[in-house]
């Protein structure tokens, strides 16, 4: 830290008696290239160009790297940059435009002839930059222009541009690109896009598409997903007539053919039955089908689930969710219970697996399989420069740099090495890679690894204040930041918990908890605090940890909704029919972590509460056959 400070205050002697002290520390190097970006114009040439060159496999000397080449370009040292630009692979068109840019200074300075072409290789090079149908950094603006001069504009790259920017859906691109378009029948590809674009009813249709026009095909494919806002059974219509009028690659109809068959079925539209049979009237696609079986579920049609789950193919019927609603089924048309399919399911642990455990009165199988890892294998890591250095970053918070570090190293080593780091970043409280290194290695039966138990005291302390499970409220903090107490979401969600701003101080307002604002959400106490009573306001509210769990991911206003359509249905339905993927499978994992939670604290697992476990389709089938025989 004092380094760093001497460093940032521009006292670089004292910096550089100090870095020279730390020789053999981990992290010398960073602090090197801190102090090397604070001068650089002021190094010896070579002095960078040794640094780059012996430590090319840190992340760190990429940032040196890259501070090194704007720099030169700044200057307009043009010869210094193109060596160094050679020196190792660099990213970025920034840096890419600027080695183009400094190519054609230097031959301008030795060639001062005007009329001297662009090498072909270089033209070739800048056109492929060019027709990217993204905005492109101003470093590429000179390179464009010589480039143009020189004729390497044509209609046909100004076409693909044109179509670039429509995929990346850069309409200000695309409409650019479209100026330099001259080629007679790709204007009229393009102006049609936009009569397309403004009025899709009005024109898909047939009779303006060509077959074998790939352009068409982009944008048929666009048209209809815009249509389907307003109108998803006009939508449908016009999809089904175009797509047996062009001829479209299957990935690309099947993609559309879900995505409209997903906003029929998730919104529960008056004919989506209908509809889904002639997207697809021969099951061939299993998404659709999925979806299909939803549908039958939500009218408690079990002659038709069964039908329809036999549809699948037999690696999905097998699989623990449609194995599951099969015997649910064939126990609701039979009276039969299904011992034999849910003693199968029963053997996985998962959501699925639990719920078929609870049917059968078996004890969860929990399929632990502890690491058994040489103790060598452990120190010989510890040893490694790598790991000494992402050690300090962690222990610092430079988790940016810990991970590229991580990244390189993980790919160069074994995996008995990959599995021993794996705990060693658990045993740094970093959490978050260990449990992605699980994934990666495919240790999902590694409990101890996958499910960490940090502030478990502070956890125990809320859960209890809050009156809410405590398998619940760590389950979601597994779920939503992998106990990262600096994690912080693309919308702001923070810490811990992964609660808003806005959520957090109206929940410390209700409980009357001192808040100074979002940077408190990074501490434990009060991000546990103020998300264990949330999580007991939503269960307040909805009367279930269940739908609570759903509102803490959807937002309690699509629950609210889900619950007026649907709230009628039995649990386990209910969780199946929920709309959005993610959040249907964000629910059904926190109900399995909470499992294993339990267990992992010693406390006799359960996944559902007795309430919540009354309310099962299997269940109310029983209490109604109870209702009948007593009659």
């Amino acid at each position: 830290q004092k380094t760093l400070h001497s460093i940032e205050t521009k006292q670089l002697e004292t910096a550089r008696k100090d870095i020279r002290r730390l020789h053999g520390y981990p992290l010398q190097p960073y602090l090197q290239v801190k102090l090397m970006t604070k001068s650089l114009m002021q190094l010896p040439y070579e002095q960078i160009e040794q640094f780059v060159s012996q430590n090319r496999k840190m992340p760190i000397t990429t940032r040196l790297h890259q501070s090194w080449l704007s720099s030169l370009a700044a200057n307009k040292n043009w010869a210094g940059y193109q060596k160094a630009y050679e020196l190792a692979p660099i990213r970025g068109n920034h840096y890419k435009c600027l080695h183009l840019k400094a190519g054609i200074k230097l031959d301008q300075k030795n060639n001062p002839a005007k009329d001297k072409p662009l090498s072909k290789g270089t033209m070739v090079e800048i056109s492929g930059l060019w027709q990217q149908g993204f905005s492109l950094p101003n470093s590429c603006n000179s390179v464009f222009k010589t480039w143009q001069e020189q004729g390497g504009l044509t209609s046909d790259i100004a076409e693909t541009r044109f179509w670039n920017g429509i995929e990346e859906r850069n309409f200000d691109i695309a409409r650019y690109a479209q100026k330099k378009i001259t080629e007679k029948t790709a204007k009229s590809d393009a102006d049609l896009f936009w009569k397309v674009r403004e009025d899709p009813k009005k024109w898909l249709k047939t009779s303006y598409f060509q077959s074998g026009n790939s352009n068409h095909n982009v944008t048929v494919n666009y048209g209809i997903r815009r249509l389907s806002n307003k109108s998803i059974p006009l939508a449908v219509e016009r999809w089904l007539a175009l797509r047996e009028h062009l001829n479209f690659a299957k990935s690309t109809q099947d993609s559309l053919d879900r995505y409209l068959s997903f906003r029929l079925a998730a919104r529960f539209h008056s004919q989506a039955e209908e509809l889904l049979a002639k997207i697809d009237p021969d099951y061939l696609n299993n998404e659709i089908t999925e979806w299909r079986i939803r549908l039958a579920m939500n009218k408690q049609d079990w002659l038709l689930v069964s039908q329809r789950v036999k549809q699948l193919p037999l690696d999905l019927q097998y699989s623990s969710r449609w194995s599951y609603w099969q015997a649910v089924a064939q126990q609701h048309m039979t009276g039969e219970r299904q011992t034999e399919t849910f003693a199968r399911i029963s053997k996985e642990r998962s959501y699925y697996g639990f719920l078929a455990s609870d049917q059968m009165g078996l004890p969860y199988s929990m399929n632990y399989e502890p690491a058994n890892i040489p103790v060598s294998v452990r120190t010989g890591l510890l040893n490694k420069p790598e790991v000494q250095r992402m050690k300090e970053l962690v222990f610092h918070k430079e988790l940016r740099s810990a991970r590229q570090e991580w990244n390189r190293y993980f790919l160069r080593i074994n995996e008995k090495q990959r599995y021993a780091l794996a705990y060693l970043a658990q045993e740094w409280q970093w959490h978050l890679q260990a449990i992605i290194s699980a994934a990666k290695l495919k240790k999902f039966n590694d409990l101890e690894l996958r499910f960490p138990m940090d502030y478990y005291r502070l956890y125990h302390r809320f859960t209890q204040r809050s009156k809410i499970p405590l398998n619940w409220a760590l389950s979601i903090t597994r779920k939503e930041s992998a106990f990262n107490r600096f994690a912080r979401s693309g919308v702001g969600a923070r810490g811990l918990m992964q609660l808003m701003p806005k959520t957090a101080l109206e929940t410390a307002e209700y409980i009357q908890q001192k808040y100074s604002g979002t940077k408190d959400l990074n501490i434990p106490e009060t991000n546990i605090s103020l998300g264990t009573a949330y999580l007991a306001q939503m269960r307040d509210r909805f009367g279930s940890r269940i739908y609570a769990t759903a509102a803490y991911n959807a937002g309690p206003h699509r629950v609210k909704k889900w619950l007026k359509f649907r709230g009628h249905l039995p649990l386990d339905i209910w969780i199946e029919l929920i709309p959005f993927k993610e959040t249907r499978n964000y629910v059904q994992t926190v109900l399995e972590y909470g499992v294993v939670y339990d267990v992992l604290a010693n406390l006799q697992p359960k996944l559902l509460q007795e309430k919540e476990q009354r309310l099962l389709a299997l269940s109310m089938l029983e209490a109604d056959n109870k209702k009948t025989n007593k009659l």
